[in-house]
């Protein structure tokens, strides 16, 4: 049969589960049967087979094989996203990683969007709501600890999730966020290599965030291995009222990074946990007549967009891979519709570092779990 493509495949047997000829719960060709019947390559036979998968026709079971879906399990078509809050003005959620997420899902699933202002009340709302109304839902979650029960709920209902970014302490779920911990140790090892041993560290006070807590954990595991072991004079945690007092933040950056300037061993480079301490942090340099990175080297985990600073180039960054991140999650959701998914998991997708001054972007691969 020639030219015969595994979409002919797919499309032939899809219409013959349609039509009834092989029932739902039955088992589907093997890839080396379909390879034989078409006389096409195993490839070409698996890949129509994962076609059928992606589209919630078949789904695989351990021990018995491919079988026909149960589709009538699917109750709306639709996936959900929510985030703690929207920020037009940062990019969040990122479009990148939105257009991962439908990449994923196809044409066979809208998204719908929602967000809860960071509100745990809210939020649990909307996970009630979301359980009801979508067959699965991807979510940035506030970490609030009186919303983690809901969550567990949400898990033990049977409704299939996602969580994004951070993982809510005490929650056992698939989750997909980048390798924070990893990704923060290279940095950290690279301005060493470059002579640093007295590094900042700004963050707000977010223990309970995993994000927060494993950049952190990376930090003080990389200049622990340079003799460093005490950071506790090196780290600010920053109040969480600042997130919404930029005045108040960008001041508040300024005499922190003033202090550790003006010390008998000051710092001379520094790490931020995010977009929006680096952006202070360069207004507080041009305001002291410091260069970056000549004065003071400089480090931030790009949580938002890049333009979001001034001079984007000054800084270090790690940059994040939004799209697989979206793809990825929205994949191992799709699995769980599906029935296909094993048990839970965490995905840690590397992320890229980008050097002050350099034209091109010099990736390091962090592990992946």
């Amino acid at each position: 049969m020639a030219n015969v493509t595994w979409k002919t495949i797919a499309s032939d047997l899809g219409q013959r589960i349609d039509r009834g000829e092989i029932k739902v719960g039955a088992k589907v060709p093997s890839g080396e049967d379909i390879a034989a019947h078409w006389g096409v390559s195993k490839n070409t036979a698996h890949r129509a087979l994962e076609e059928l998968q992606r589209q919630g026709v078949v789904l695989r079971q351990r021990r018995w094989g491919t079988v026909v879906a149960d589709r009538s399990a699917v109750k709306t078509g639709r996936v959900g996203l929510l985030v703690d809050r929207f920020a037009q003005e940062l990019n969040f959620p990122s479009s990148e990683l939105v257009r991962g997420i439908q990449d994923a899902l196809g044409e066979d699933r809208n998204l719908v969007i929602a967000e809860c202002k960071g509100d745990p009340e809210l939020e649990i709302r909307l996970l009630k709501k979301f359980e009801v109304e979508t067959d699965g839902l991807l979510m940035y979650p506030t970490s609030h600890a009186k919303a983690s029960p809901a969550i567990q709920k949400f898990i033990d209902h049977g409704t299939p999730l996602v969580i994004l970014d951070r993982l809510p302490e005490g929650i056992h779920t698939h989750a997909v966020m980048s390798d924070n911990q990893g990704a923060t140790l290279c940095a950290i090892e690279t301005l060493e290599e470059r002579g640093h041993r007295r590094i900042g560290f700004f963050s707000f006070n977010k223990p309970f965030v995993s994000a927060v807590s494993e950049r952190h954990r990376g930090y003080q595991s990389a200049l622990a291995s340079v003799g460093v072991n005490d950071v506790s004079s090196l780290t600010r945690w920053f109040p969480l009222e600042l997130d919404t007092n930029p005045q108040g933040f960008v001041q508040a950056v300024h005499d922190s990074l003033f202090t550790l300037l003006k010390q008998q061993e000051p710092i001379t480079a520094l790490f931020c946990v995010q977009d929006s301490f680096a952006s202070a942090a360069l207004q507080a340099c041009d305001q002291m007549g410091l260069s970056v990175p000549g004065d003071l080297e400089l480090v931030t985990f790009n949580d938002w967009p890049a333009m979001m600073l001034r001079t984007p180039w000054c800084a270090h960054r790690i940059v994040q891979r939004s799209y697989e991140i979206g793809k990825v999650a929205a994949g191992l959701l799709l699995d769980q519709i599906h029935g296909n998914a094993d048990a839970p998991r965490i995905i840690r997708v590397p992320t890229d570092f980008f050097v002050a001054d350099a034209g091109l972007g010099l990736p390091f691969q962090t592990s992946e779990s």
